[in-house]
């Protein structure tokens, strides 16, 4: 009853009880409604109970219908007490059976809320499919009983609501980070509107002619709801999803958008105003006359103090830009020294040949460094003496035993670039096939497979077309056309597999950046692999040519940087492939990954592997029949002459009938005189033409460059060992005719004292433009001339040594034929395998002998000391006589011509 008195009630239920007590059966009192109780109603509920006439017969339950406390529990007792041989449950009080209900209810919604979560993770589900999936989960059950259907609606439209959020912000998230790059596309330069509003310039974005390509556009009414916001309700606007990874306009709209253009921008301005500062102290150091090969920033730190571009950047930054200075001007003034070493052709030489016993003492280095030290390029390397020591020795070692891999300008040594030229004009490769992967048919399409992650292989064919011109790309003087297929995926599968029916490859790059991409060619190189093992093929990868490269990622640390190289290594040793590490140094001032160099590397070494397992051995054309050619003529050019080789041989390799005779020789047909002669010309570096002392050989043509001195030093020094044979000396100049002589002061210096070199040796003397190619009968006055004084050579070469024991008279009488200022060198092979010089005792003009020795090896230091060996070193001097004890034999000798040569008739054709 409403408003009735708490005294009035306890005495309605005192009678109730009363009238109760009277009829000797079990009473409960239950009180209700506890979970909203009044504390002085509970004590005089338990004061009535406690009256002497119940005799603390009546128990109370406390319950509570709302929270479902205790409601059981009531009913429960009273059963209890009505039949008596059943035990009594023990009555809880409400705080405890409270507590123990909100308990079980926790324990009920934790279980169902974690059957969602688990469950449930698409934002598009939907309660019915829901609810029959889970219609037997005891979680669902439990959670429906204690709380009911509507509950369990609920917290499940809770649930995919929470999902929904989540998807939106995950793809508002992804949105803004792709915004910065889309904004540094359309809008390379920031300075121009850093200081405008953002709507500004979302209006330059929407006018962008790139705008499609990131960007498209919804209708408002599927976009905005009734409160003006973006909505993102898929399941309505299915429209959305098929924009691919366009981003929608009205992101644009949104305050993180513009925040992001703020950071945007800020950064980049950032980062102009520190490349510019780089720039700055580059040139800094690049116009400070105090920094020097070897020197330490540390020493000279103090004269950059107060410097914007010095003190604005970090330390680090600082000694990355300051080392790579020191690299390019070290490796420039080893450059210069390496030149000065050059020029000073004759000087090497001459202790050479002046060594009694083989041996280079501390005091012919001492000698040699004296006449050098005042150069100002030898100064250069004071603070890096160690090295300019060895370089010296390796020079003199480079003097001593001449072999391309020594050369200074290794790896383009004119005769590997000669064979590389000879090669391609003379014959046009032909894949020769061994394989399903070789090279095929006349022309030079090669076919690429790129396996790597798909952004890092788009960047290196980006690169790669850059250098092309119509997919065509030249290699080492051949031409090819390039295609690619790209593969990113499972490579089990057949659209990922190395071959298609409309793509055959010759080769593949495998690139790899971290541990992510690294980890995903070897798995897929590992599965190829046992495919192929599985069917039995001989080959890895049925022989397809592999070249790994790894491009790191800037933010890799050492360690990890250390691990995937090695990695990599050991990945292309088990799979017999090429490797390649890009350096991250290279990218200081440039955000190029794969460099130029890198990529012609790259090529080189493919193309060396297909090359090899197509078979292709000999790759140069041979004449069919082996005829010794009438006149055999060597022509000298000097390594890294800056002039175009292919101009100086084209009168040659250009001639209507010029076939190769070896890897550095041409033999060509030619009218000398009124009959068409076989002419051999072998083309090598001064270095290399030792290698032929032991054929006959009829004439010199000696090539340098005007442009420089140790071209003309070396050719100066190679002359003093020629004998008396015909010799052509052509100055290769930048222009021709009159004008070469007076471009500068160095031209007209060397093509002066190249003069003087060919009236010392009586030679001829000519001048070449080096951007004009001769026609092919250039050279033909010379060959003419050395076939009409082929007979005079060849007696002197064929010339055969005397009996020892014969009367020394009539061995004088045998040589009287020769000019007594001749003289002659032979080159033996010593036991070791290395060259050896033997020079015969001979009396000179002032009565005096040379003596007869042979260079074993040659040692910088005395005797006793350990040190580094040198092959023999050649002679350079000439001798006064010519001894009756040898064979005339290698270069040799013959009388001074009588006359002038004729100038030869022009060419036929064959």
């Amino acid at each position: 009853v409403p408003n009735r008195p708490i005294d009035k009630q306890i005495d309605a239920i005192a009678a109730i009880l009363n009238n109760l007590m009277k009829t000797k059966k079990p009473i409960v009192l239950v009180t209700t409604k506890n979970d909203d109780s009044n504390e002085l109603y509970i004590r005089e509920v338990e004061k009535l109970i406690a009256r002497k006439e119940y005799k603390g017969l009546i128990p109370i339950v406390e319950t509570s219908a709302h929270e479902n406390i205790n409601v059981d529990l009531a009913f429960i007792t009273l059963g209890q007490l009505i039949d008596k041989s059943k035990g009594r449950s023990k009555i809880v009080p409400y705080i405890e059976a409270a507590r123990a209900r909100k308990e079980h209810l926790e324990v009920t919604t934790e279980a169902f809320q974690s059957l969602i979560t688990s469950q449930i993770t698409d934002h598009q589900s939907l309660w019915s499919q829901t609810y029959k999936k889970f219609a037997k989960h005891d979680e669902l059950l439990k959670f429906t009983q204690e709380f009911g259907s509507a509950n369990t609606q609920r917290i499940f439209r809770r649930h995919v609501k929470r999902l929904k959020d989540e998807h939106v912000a995950r793809k508002v998230r992804g949105y803004m980070e792709v915004l910065p790059d889309i904004l540094q596309e359309m809008i390379p330069d920031i300075s121009v509107f850093h200081e405008c509003d953002w709507p500004t310039v979302q209006q330059h974005i929407k006018e962008h002619p790139d705008f499609d390509s990131y960007f498209y556009k919804c209708d408002d009414e599927l976009i905005c709801g009734s409160d003006g916001e973006i909505d993102w309700d898929e399941n309505q606007h299915r429209t959305i999803l098929d924009k691919g990874k366009r981003i929608p306009y009205h992101v644009l709209e949104s305050g993180e958008a513009e925040s992001v253009f703020k950071n945007h921008a800020s950064a980049l301005q950032q980062e102009q105003k520190k490349m510019e500062w780089k720039k700055q102290f580059k040139q800094l150091l690049e116009d400070t006359g105090y920094v020097t090969p070897g020197k330490l920033l540390s020493e000279i730190r103090v004269l950059f103090m107060g410097r914007e571009c010095f003190e604005a950047l970090s330390e680090q930054e600082c000694q990355i830009i300051y080392d790579r200075h020191q690299k390019d001007i070290v490796d420039k003034a080893k450059h210069n020294f390496q030149e000065l070493l050059l020029e000073n052709a004759d000087l090497f030489y001459h202790f050479k040949s002046i060594a009694p016993t083989g041996t280079i003492t501390q005091d012919d280095i001492k000698e040699i460094t004296d006449a050098l030290k005042d150069d100002s390029r030898y100064k250069a390397l004071d603070r890096l003496d160690q090295d300019r020591k060895l370089m010296l020795f390796q020079h003199l070692g480079f003097v001593h035993c001449p072999i391309r891999e020594h050369c200074p300008a290794f790896p383009n040594c004119m005769d590997a670039l000669i064979e590389r030229i000879l090669a391609n004009k003379a014959h046009r490769p032909s894949w020769i096939s061994n394989g399903q992967w070789a090279m095929n048919g006349d022309s030079n399409p090669l076919n690429i497979v790129i396996l790597s992650t798909k952004l890092l292989a788009n960047e290196l064919t980006t690169e790669i077309r850059s250098l092309c011109e119509d997919d065509d790309m030249e290699i080492d003087y051949h031409l090819y056309t390039l295609d690619f297929r790209i593969i990113d995926g499972d490579v089990s599968l057949p659209q990922f597999s190395f071959q298609s029916l409309d793509f055959i490859p010759h080769g593949c790059f495998c690139l790899y950046s971290n541990i992510e991409s690294f980890q995903y060619i070897r798995e897929s190189l590992e599965k190829t692999l046992v495919t192929n093992l599985e069917q039995e093929d001989r080959l890895p990868f049925k022989g397809l040519p592999l070249v790994i490269i790894f491009s790191p990622d800037a933010d890799l640390n050492d360690d990890l940087l250390l691990k995937l190289h090695s990695e990599g290594q050991n990945l292309a040793d088990s799979v017999q492939s090429a490797f390649i590490h890009t350096s991250v140094e290279d990218e200081v001032f440039s955000s190029e990954r794969f460099s130029r160099d890198v990529i012609i590397k790259a090529f080189r070494l493919l193309l060396d592997i297909i090359k090899e397992r197509a078979g292709l051995g000999n790759i140069y054309q041979t004449v069919s029949e082996p005829v010794e050619p009438d006149i055999r003529i060597i022509m000298c050019l000097f390594c890294g002459d800056p002039y175009s080789v292919e101009n100086v041989l084209a009168p040659l390799l250009s001639h209507h009938w010029s076939v190769m005779s070896g890897e550095r020789s041409v033999v060509i047909e030619t009218f000398l005189g009124s009959s068409r002669r076989r002419v051999e010309v072998i083309m090598s570096s001064f270095h290399g033409a030792n290698a032929f002392r032991e054929e006959l050989v009829h004439g010199f043509i000696l090539v340098y460059s005007t442009k420089r001195k140790a071209s003309l030093a070396t050719l100066n020094a190679f002359s003093m060992n020629i004998p008396n044979l015909p010799i052509q000396i052509m100055a290769v100049t930048d222009i021709g005719g009159a004008n070469a002589f007076f471009t500068n002061d160095l031209c007209h210096l060397l093509i002066t004292e190249g003069n003087a070199t060919a009236d010392r040796l009586q030679a001829h003397f000519t001048t070449s433009n080096s951007s004009f190619q001769h026609k092919t009968a250039y050279y033909t006055p010379f060959f003419k001339e050395v076939w009409e004084k082929k007979p005079e050579i060849e007696q002197a070469f064929h010339l055969e040594e005397p009996i020892v024991d014969a009367n020394l008279q009539s061995n004088e009488q045998l040589l009287s034929t020769m000019n007594t200022n001749n003289y002659q060198l032979k080159l033996t092979t010593s036991r070791n395998g290395g060259l050896s010089c033997d020079y015969d005792k001979q009396e000179a003009e002032d009565g005096c002998y040379s003596p007869t020795f042979s260079h074993e090896q040659m040692t910088v230091g005395s005797a006793s000391e350990e040190s580094d060996t040198y092959s023999p070193l050649d002679t350079q001097h000439k001798l006064n006589s010519i001894s009756p004890h040898k064979i005339l034999q290698g270069f040799q000798v013959y009388p001074p011509p009588a006359t002038p040569p004729e100038p030869a008739p022009p060419d036929h054709p064959p």
